[in-house]
């Protein structure tokens, strides 16, 4: 297990004097170590103490989210990763049920450490929901409180079936597909993002057989080309190192030739990976692409940034008068909706723009996502 690895690197750094600790942001010893994985597990292990120390993860991850949000270090923008292996080991040492998941699963929207051990909880269920294909375990997640916390677990059901069937991309995406209309297509992208993670054996996850490297050749294939937007999704920011991104004709570059679902996807998926882009950096480039193309581009914004801040949710929408013409009530729609997700239904679109087409997009916040966070 690696957050068992550095246990004495670990121990040599945190010593020094309580005095000196006191001035230093939450968890510094961690990025003292600066070797990479050590680093990283040093983050899990300490992330997974102060979770047992609490003895209550439902409460405990949205303290973790606000104290890793203020240590101005690079743990927050990694929790959500670290989380993964987090909620595994958590799930793991205590014998976690699907019973108990609901019971479990932070009490917060925050797509960082939070989704992140709700997302490593349910993949650490992966043998367990195998059994009914999905069936039992999204009865869960419908029955959690809030629109964001049921997208993330829909979207973990499509890791964990992929970790259950031993990365088989081909049985998870199946047993996606027979979880309904309304849970398939946002299954379906966890099914997709583990495929790609697994294929640079990331993640504690096992290189798939017989894989396809290329989404150009993997999302044109019948079994999986109805999920064409889904494939592509998550395929930039699984690059090691990820693809230059940093203007519209990069993100045009690298999806030259492709048309319909993978077009979308692929754009979407490469202006999120546009490194260090804040959401006003990434929508701006979505403003220099046509109509279609630039829809597509706003489907990998990281608007969900903004949760819990309603003035700054309502000011972004100031982008969509930018957009091409054609493209700013969809834009309008595509904010309704997702900032709809992250408030649970209680967003008021903003006056200006497109206000219609904001309501319209708000109404469908109960709807599949594809793409999101």
């Amino acid at each position: 297990m690696r957050i068992a690895l550095v246990a004495l690197v670990v121990f040599a750094v945190v010593g020094g004097s309580a005095a000196a600790a006191t001035k230093r942001p939450w968890l510094w010893q961690c990025e003292q170590i600066g070797l990479g994985t050590a680093k990283d597990t040093c983050y899990e292990r300490l992330l997974l103490e102060d979770i047992d120390r609490s003895g209550d993860p439902a409460t405990e991850l949205p303290k973790i989210d606000r104290r890793a949000k203020a240590a101005g270090t690079s743990l927050y923008a990694n929790c959500h990763m670290y989380m993964h292996v987090v909620g595994r080991e958590w799930a793991r040492q205590h014998h976690l049920t699907l019973e108990r998941l609901q019971s479990v699963v932070p009490e917060s929207n925050d797509p960082g450490c939070s989704a992140g051990f709700g997302m490593g909880l349910v993949m650490g269920l992966g043998p367990q929901i195998v059994k009914t294909g999905g069936k039992s375990a999204l009865r869960t997640c419908d029955r959690l409180p809030t629109r964001m916390r049921q997208f993330t677990c829909v979207h973990s059901l499509g890791h964990a079936l992929m970790r259950g069937y031993h990365e088989s991309l081909f049985l998870a995406v199946g047993a996606c597909k027979r979880l309904g209309k309304a849970a398939a297509p946002d299954c379906a992208q966890g099914a997709f993002h583990d495929y790609w993670i697994a294929l640079r054996g990331a993640d504690e996850s096992t290189i798939p057989m017989h894989a396809v490297s290329s989404p150009r050749k993997l999302c044109a294939d019948p079994d999986y080309s109805a999920f064409a937007v889904q494939c592509w999704y998550r395929y930039w920011i699984e690059q090691v190192p990820g693809p230059y991104v940093q203007s519209a004709k990069d993100v045009l570059r690298l999806c030259a030739g492709l048309t319909g679902g993978a077009r979308v996807g692929c754009i979407a998926g490469a202006e999120k990976a546009a490194p260090n882009a804040t959401p006003e950096v990434q929508a701006r480039m979505c403003t220099r692409l046509d109509a279609a193309d630039g829809l597509a581009c706003l489907r990998g914004v990281a608007n969900q940034a903004y949760a819990g801040e309603p003035r700054r949710e309502r000011a972004f929408f100031a982008v969509c008068g930018r957009m091409a013409r054609g493209a700013r009530a969809g834009c309008d729609a595509w904010f309704g909706q997702t900032f709809n997700v992250l408030e649970n239904g209680r967003f008021r679109c903003p006056r200006g723009t497109d206000h219609a087409a904001c309501v319209v997009g708000a109404h469908r916040w109960l709807q599949p996502l594809v793409t999101f966070s």
